[in-house]
């Protein structure tokens, strides 16, 4: 009879040992709200700070852009950005747009004044150096991502500030400068961008120009598209791989002279336990691949691999946050 009560209350005490451990808060991050707030208005964000950040080199920092009708707090959970950051140990901001700016919650990417290294672009930079100095991250390994509106804005962000991104992503974007005045809003979205790729990376390339800035060498993007999204057409995902073709050219040399690119190739990737898609490669001189496309089947305009349930999000996959990851980790993450 002691015998039984002996393991009953040791099986107990492991079980109240592993409970405690599981809803520790030494083993769960944090979550910490900021604000913006200066000449081109007030917008919130969130950051979230993994448990138990190594003390040997500063973390790298992930901003992850919402789509429209999404918050940052939707977007995280989606994407389970934070699950990758606990195991990855990278800090994640989520900046949030204010519903005074778009009622949609939208990132304003069409309009020609957040095109600019001002504006929006801007704001969301000024939020990346707030947590960069709030919380000791590297400067040197930043990265951006987003989806839909906010893809579009990380476009933005890589052309006009390239001296502050690692590495982008993009899920259902568009190309940055895809409309030249914004007016042809709704046919740009259904049929894709009315300035030519190689143009708009011209235009990408000139808007730091007098900035005096070092620019990097190369400004490598991940590229993920829904072959069934009724918003944002596909063809998008072309245009957003041409614009970098060319914007990449430029920032080798300064000249539009094919000096980066070595080779293109695609893989057809079947229907299994995820969507089948094909993914496109484009590789530099040095045998990187600097661009990847994924033009998934079936997908609609939802987040792959996203969360059940929620707005904008399909469980299926291939897992969109994973690959983005893996796909920044090769540049430094």
């Amino acid at each position: 009879m002691k015998s039984s009560y002996k393991s009953t209350n040791t099986v107990l005490m492991a079980l109240f040992s592993l409970a405690f451990i599981i809803s520790s808060p030494v083993h769960a991050g944090t979550w910490v709200s900021g604000q913006n707030s200066g000449i081109y208005g007030i917008r919130n964000y969130k950051v979230y700070l993994p448990a138990e950040l190594p003390n040997e080199k500063k973390p790298a920092l992930v901003v992850m852009l919402h789509g429209c009708e999404q918050s940052a707090e939707d977007f995280a959970k989606g994407s389970r950005i934070t699950n990758w950051a606990d195991k990855e140990k990278f800090i994640v901001l989520l900046p949030e747009q204010n519903i005074a700016y778009n009622p949609f919650k939208c990132w304003n990417w069409v309009l020609p004044a957040n095109n600019t290294r001002a504006g929006e672009p801007k704001v969301i930079v000024e939020m990346v150096d707030e947590v960069l100095k709030n919380y000791n991250a590297d400067s040197t390994r930043v990265y951006a991502a987003g989806m839909s509106a906010g893809a579009s804005m990380a476009s933005i962000l890589g052309n006009c500030f390239p001296e502050k991104f690692r590495a982008l992503g993009s899920h259902d974007g568009s190309q940055y400068l895809a409309t030249y005045t914004g007016l042809d809003f709704a046919e740009v979205v259904l049929n894709g961008a009315s300035v030519p790729a190689t143009v708009a990376a011209r235009a990408g390339y000139n808007c730091s120009i007098y900035s005096g800035i070092d620019r990097p060498s190369k400004m490598p993007i991940i590229i993920f598209h829904g072959m069934n999204s009724p918003l944002m057409s596909p063809v998008h995902a072309f245009q957003i791989e041409n614009e970098f073709m060319a914007f990449n050219d430029l920032l080798d040399d300064g000249s539009k002279n094919n000096s980066v690119i070595k080779s293109k190739n695609v893989i057809d990737v079947p229907d299994s336990e995820t969507y089948g898609y094909n993914l496109y490669t484009t590789t530099n001189q040095n045998d990187e691949v600097i661009i990847e496309r994924y033009m998934i089947n079936t997908l609609g305009h939802n987040w792959s691999g996203g969360v059940a349930g929620l707005l904008y999000n399909d469980p299926k996959g291939p897992d969109a946050t994973g690959l983005i990851i893996n796909f920044f980790k090769r540049f430094g993450l």
